[in-house]
This record gives C-alpha cells, structure tokens and sequence, in this order.
C-alpha cells in the first residue's frame, strides 16, 4: 500500500485526534527523499539557508554562497519546484481532513515563498519601490499595469488613461517618467523578468506610449470603437482566459509548466490573443485606427515574445505590415546622480502640471502606499499559490 493509500484511510475516519494531521505530517516527511535528496540537494542544506542560518548546516564541500548558487540554478529550480507542486496535490480533499489540506498547502506555500526569496534578486524590494516613486513623483497611478490582478493578457492600448486630463498628464510627463525607470534596466534586471511576466516591459512600454501620445484626437477615437465594439474580440478574450488559467495552473498548481518555461508559455497565449484581437478589430474598426493598434500591440510586446527565436515568426506574422519604433533608439534626457528613484526635471515638462509641489508630494506618498503593496503582492509566488490552490 503506498503512503497515498495510508492516509487515505485515516483521512476517512472522524477527522479528530492524531489522524488530522496524517497529510501535513507525510508531506513534510515526504519533501527531502522525493524532491531535493534524488537531484543531490542537502536537504540539511536547505533548511539552514532556509532558516537564516538558525538551525541545519551546509553540507561539506560548500560555501553559502556555493550552495545557494546551486539550490538557485535554473536546472534545480526546474526540479523541485514542480516536484513541489506535485506532492502538494497528491495529498487532494479525498486523503485528507480540509484543515489537513490546508496544512499542506500552508506548508508547501511557504517553503516555495521562502526559495523564491532567496534566489530572486536582492535588488528587487529597493527597485520596485523606485520604480513605484517613479510614477508617484508625476502624480501618475501605476495601478493600470501593476496591481494584484496584473497580467501579461491586460489591455496594454489604455495604459495612458481612458480619460483626456490622464491622458494629458501621462503624455506631457512621459520623457520624465522614462528618464526615471531607465536605469532599472541595468541595476535590476531580476525585477525585469518578474515584470516580464505580466507583460511589463519598461523600454516597449516606452515606445508604445509614444505611439500613443503621438496624435490625441486619434486616441480618443481608437478607444471610442475599442470601448463600443468590444463583442468583436469577445471569443478571443475567452480563449485568452482559458489560455491563461491553463499556464497559470501548470506553473503554480500542477507543477507541469516549470519555472524555465513558464514565460514561453505566456508569450504563446499572449501572441495567440493579440493574432486573434487584431483580426477582429480590423472588420470593426477603420483601417488607420486598426493599424494604430497593430503598433502599438507589436511595439508593446515584452521582449522574450519579441525576441525569442521560436516566437520570431508569428511576430513577424502579425506585426510585419507595420513599423514599429525600436525600444533602444528613444532618446531620453540625460538621468542625474542618484539613480533610478530621483525624477529629472525635463525642461518643458514634468512636475510644472501637477497642483503645486505640496499637492503632488502627498499624491505620490498616497500612490506609493497603496501599489507598493499591490506590487509585493503581485510579485510573491505565494500569493499566486494561494489563489490557485486554496479553491
């Protein structure tokens, strides 16, 4: 009889005294033979990393760093995270009481948050919170691109405001914007991928934005017959959804997509739903307004779905009948000292727009609290765990 089986039979029973926690027990106890000992982790190892160096010991033959590097790498991560998974849900409602089920869960949910700190990129806290103060120091929500429902599937044609004042304010700050998030592309690239993710990528949203400020009256039009005809993507948007609920389930529930792959497979779904968009917006809406959202899909496409070279001929597919503005030829004013974090003022432009300086200072602290924390949410694997698997 396998452990399987055995809990099983006492998760049968009245669900009290030492049988309720029969599953959490076989998980933690399971966890070292079946997901780190057969790929040569020291589960040992682990646990002091883990622990902040309060209990368990490197193993011989390592430095801290060593092992970490090694728990890290992209092959590890590729076997025990989806090993994790999978022995999360080998313990499923028929083997165990609910409150058993939700100790594993907890447990399993924990130990990945845990790994997905200590290999993410120190870096990530300090630039998020500068990329946050970026957008709060021109009085602009950053909300439309990161809250906790992000995702790389979220309508990235409306990222400048669905109304003429955002729209002005972004379009009139956006040199000033960029100036300030520049730098993160070099002194933070882990928080790139992560932004990558949910389809955030700083330089494309860059030039998409220029597309966008180019011409008001044409905006304006284009989210008129967007907003009104928006039954001529409905199919797309469901297929989009079951495509999406698909990855997001393998990567944090299953185990089947791992880590390695997880963008590729946002990049199929995304390229699959923009294909499908732009077909049905060009019988809806006139030709130039169609050809303005092909622009701006292609320029805003994150860079892995652009670049990758399995990606490159449906990219070409959809986008070679426009010309879209590369992401590395936007001239920006010169960042002064202090890096990403500090606003230049852009002569012309900037913070001269907002109701005076003491208005906008509490409208960026205000903006900061409120998305910092939606940020932290959006980038915790835990909190993407819990909302697949708690159901």
């Amino acid at each position: 009889m396998t452990s399987g089986q055995a809990t099983g039979g006492g998760g049968g029973g009245d669900g009290s005294g030492a049988n309720n926690n029969v599953c959490s027990s076989r998980f933690e106890a399971d966890l070292a033979p079946q997901c780190f000992e057969p790929y040569g982790i020291n589960f040992t190892g682990v646990i002091y990393v883990l622990s902040g160096n309060r209990t368990g010991a490197i193993p011989a033959g390592y430095t801290f760093q060593t092992f970490l590097d090694f728990l890290c790498s992209v092959d590890m991560q590729d076997n025990v995270i989806p090993c994790v998974l999978k022995l999360m849900q080998k313990y499923n409602g028929t083997q165990c009481t609910p409150e058993d089920r939700q100790g594993v869960l907890g447990r399993g949910g924990q130990l990945l948050s845990f790994v997905d700190a200590i290999c993410g990129a120190p870096c990530e806290q300090e630039a998020t919170q500068s990329l946050i103060q970026c957008y709060a120091a021109i009085d602009v929500n950053p909300e439309p691109i990161l809250n906790p429902n992000a995702s790389i599937a979220d309508d990235k044609f409306i990222i400048i405001g669905t109304n003429q004042t955002d729209y002005d304010n972004f379009c009139n700050n956006r040199q000033t914007l960029f100036s300030c998030l520049g730098p993160l592309s070099n002194t933070c690239p882990g928080l790139l991928d992560r932004l990558y993710t949910i389809g955030v990528d700083l330089k494309a949203m860059e030039s998409a934005t220029d597309i966008l400020c180019a011409d008001r009256a044409q905006y304006f039009e284009a989210l008129q017959c967007f907003t009104s005809s928006a039954s001529a993507v409905s199919s797309c948007r469901a297929t989009t959804q079951a495509n999406m609920n698909a990855v997001m389930s393998g990567r944090y529930q299953t185990g089947d997509i791992p880590p390695s792959m997880y963008m590729d497979k946002l990049c199929e779904a995304r390229l699959t739903q923009v294909d499908c968009e732009l077909q049905g917006w060009s019988q809806t809406c006139n030709a130039q307004i169609s050809d303005l959202r092909t622009e701006v899909e292609c320029a805003s496409l994150p860079s892995p779905c652009r670049d990758g070279s399995q990606f490159t001929p449906v990219y070409n597919g959809i986008c070679q009948k426009v010309t879209t503005q590369s992401p590395t030829v936007t001239v920006r004013p010169t960042v002064p000292p202090g890096g990403p974090g500090e606003v230049p003022t852009a002569p012309g432009s900037g913070t001269s727009n907002n109701q005076g300086g003491g208005d906008n200072n509490g409208a960026a602290a205000g903006t900061t609290a409120t998305v910092l924390t939606s940020v932290s949410f959006l980038l915790s694997t835990t909190a993407l765990l819990q909302l697949l698997t708690v159901v």
